[in-house]
């Protein structure tokens, strides 16, 4: 039975940010209904200093465009180098897969995947996440669309 976060709920797992010396974090949260909101406050987790490696898995929990743009904020991430984003089955568009192409602009980002399987994404989300070739230090993508 899937267990329905608040934005709360959510806020707390955030909290891992400030933790000293957590360089790899991998939240599995499957059919949680996270909504827009709990992933909007999970993507504060760019401001986590020392985070190399971050997999989020959000199968299923209604995020739509807003939720990606607030992912699309791990960008700014000081010292992520790999990311992991698995949206299959949620609500996302063509303007939220366009704002996820803003990883595009990550400095430090060396592997990046992203999973926008059973979402409504049309050929324009396709052009936007092919701009994420142009990304500097990018060594490795996996595209799931």
């Amino acid at each position: 039975t899937p267990i329905c976060w608040s934005r709360k709920g959510c806020a707390c797992l955030a909290g891992l940010k400030d933790a000293p010396s957590l360089h790899t974090l991998s939240l599995d949260l499957r059919r949680n209904s996270l909504g827009d909101d709990g992933v909007q406050a999970l993507a504060t987790l760019k401001d986590a200093r020392t985070l190399h490696t971050l997999v989020l898995t959000f199968w299923g929990n209604r995020v739509g465009d807003d939720g990606a743009r607030a992912l699309a904020s791990l960008k700014a991430a000081p010292s992520l180098h790999t990311l992991s984003l698995d949206l299959y089955e949620n609500s996302l568009t063509d303007s939220g897969a366009q704002a996820l192409a803003a990883l595009k602009l990550a400095p430090f980002l060396r592997a990046l995947t992203l999973d926008l399987r059973l979402n409504s994404l049309g050929e324009s989300s396709v052009q936007a996440l092919a701009a994420l070739k142009d990304m500097p230090s990018l060594r490795a993508l996996s595209l799931r669309i």
